[in-house]
C-alpha cells in the first residue's frame, strides 16, 4: 500500500472465474436482451487534463467539461465534473488500472494488469475513434449461476478463488469490505451475505478493523445463484432510532450489489429521505464485470466495485475495488 501527500491508498480487489455450461461453470446472467460482452481499447478511455491544464494524459480522450455521457458507463475519471484535477491521485479510471496506463500506473500494477478485457453491458459500445464513444450502458441486473458437477461421491457445487487485486481510496481508513450474496433464480432478492475481504469497518474513518491486504486469496463455494457486493464504509446506512424517532448511522456502510436496483438507498443517486428536508444521497455505487475469456470452460472474471462518478463531491473517498475470481482447478 502506498500513501501520497494527498492521502490516497491503493490496494487491489476482485475478479471472478466463470464458465458457462462447463465442468467448472459459473455463468453470468444479465437482463434479457442485454448486448453482452463488449470490446474496448485504451484509445477509448476518457481522461481529465494535466495539472497545467494544457496537455491531456497520453492514450486517452481529453476531458472537455461540456457534454456527453460517459461511454462505456465506467469510462470517466472520478470527479469528472471538475477539470484540471489530474493531480488528485485517488481518482482512478478502471480502464487505466486494467491496462497499467494513464492515471493508474506503477505500484506493481503492470505486473498483474490483464489488458483491455471485454466488459458486460446492456447496450452495444461503439468506439468514437478518438472521440467519446456511445453506448456501453450499465446492466442493472447481473448475477451468476453455479452449475455444479457430478463427482464420484455425488453432486458438488463448484468452488472459486477470489484474489484481492486493487483497493483504491483517498482515505487510508476508508477501505471497503467485499463479498458474495445468495439470490434466487430470477435475481430479485438479496439473501445471506458472505464477506470475502474485510474493510476498515464502522464508525467510518476510524480503522476499527484491519482490512484484508492486497494479494489476499480466498476460496469460496457459492450457492446455485449468487452475486457480489461491497460495503462502502464512508456511507453508513441510515436506520430509524425507535427512541428518538430520528435517523442515525447504522452498523455498516451502505451495500452496493451487482443487482444494482437492490442497492441500499444511500448507495444510489436517488438517496433516501431521512426525515424532514434531510435527503441523504451519495451517488450511484455500482459494479463492472470484465472477463479474461468469456465463454471459455475456465473463464476468469474481474469484478470492479466503483464509487460514484463525481466521488469527490458525492462520496469523498473515491473507492475503486478490483477482484479476480477464477475456477478452482482451472486456468485463466
Amino acid at each position: 500500500m502506498s500513501i501520497s501527500r494527498l492521502t490516497f491508498t491503493l490496494l487491489i480487489a476482485i475478479a471472478v472465474g466463470a464458465t458457462v455450461g462447463s465442468a467448472h461453470g459459473q455463468a453470468l446472467i444479465g437482463t434479457p436482451g442485454a448486448a453482452g460482452w463488449q470490446s474496448w481499447s485504451v484509445d477509448d478511455i476518457l481522461c481529465g487534463e494535466e495539472l497545467n491544464g494544457n496537455n491531456a494524459l497520453d492514450l486517452c480522450i481529453p476531458y472537455s467539461g461540456s457534454s456527453g455521457t460517459p461511454a462505456p458507463y465506467w469510462n470517466t475519471e472520478f470527479g469528472s465534473s471538475r477539470p484540471n484535477d489530474e493531480g488528485y491521485a485517488s481518482e482512478k479510471n478502471v480502464g487505466f488500472c486494467l491496462t497499467s496506463t494513464g492515471d493508474c500506473q506503477g505500484i506493481g500494477s503492470a505486473l498483474i494488469a490483464p489488458g483491455p478485457l471485454k466488459f458486460w453491458a446492456s447496450t452495444a459500445f461503439v468506439p468514437g475513434n478518438g472521440n467519446l464513444g456511445t453506448g456501453g450502458a450499465r446492466d442493472n441486473k447481473v448475477y451468476f449461476r453455479n452449475s455444479g458437477r457430478q463427482t464420484s461421491t455425488g453432486f458438488r457445487w463448484n468452488s472459486y478463488r477470489a484474489t484481492l487485486v486493487l483497493q483504491n481510496s483517498a482515505v487510508p481508513c476508508g477501505i471497503n469490505a467485499f463479498g458474495w450474496f445468495e439470490t434466487n433464480s430470477t435475481g430479485t432478492a438479496i439473501g445471506n451475505m458472505h464477506e470475502l475481504f474485510s474493510g476498515t469497518g464502522e464508525p467510518r474513518y476510524q480503522c476499527n478493523l484491519t482490512p484484508a491486504p492486497v494479494g489476499s486469496n480466498v476460496t469460496f463455494t457459492p450457492t446455485q445463484y449468487f452475486g457480489y457486493y461491497y460495503s462502502d464504509v464512508s456511507e453508513p446506512t441510515q436506520v430509524l432510532d425507535p427512541v428518538t424517532g430520528n435517523y442515525v448511522d447504522g452498523d455498516h456502510g451502505c451495500y452496493a450489489y451487482t443487482l444494482f436496483t437492490l442497492n441500499e438507498p444511500r448507495c444510489t443517486a436517488a438517496g433516501q429521505n431521512v426525515g424532514g428536508t434531510n435527503f441523504d444521497t451519495n451517488g450511484d455505487h455500482d459494479f463492472v464485470v470484465f472477463s479474461t475469456n468469456p465463454g471459455s470452460s475456465h473463464a476468469t472474471y474481474w469484478i470492479a466495485g466503483e464509487d460514484p462518478t463525481d466521488c469527490t463531491n458525492q462520496d469523498g473517498d473515491c473507492n475503486l475495488t478490483l477482484v479476480k475470481v477464477s475456477p478452482v482447478g482451472g486456468s485463466n
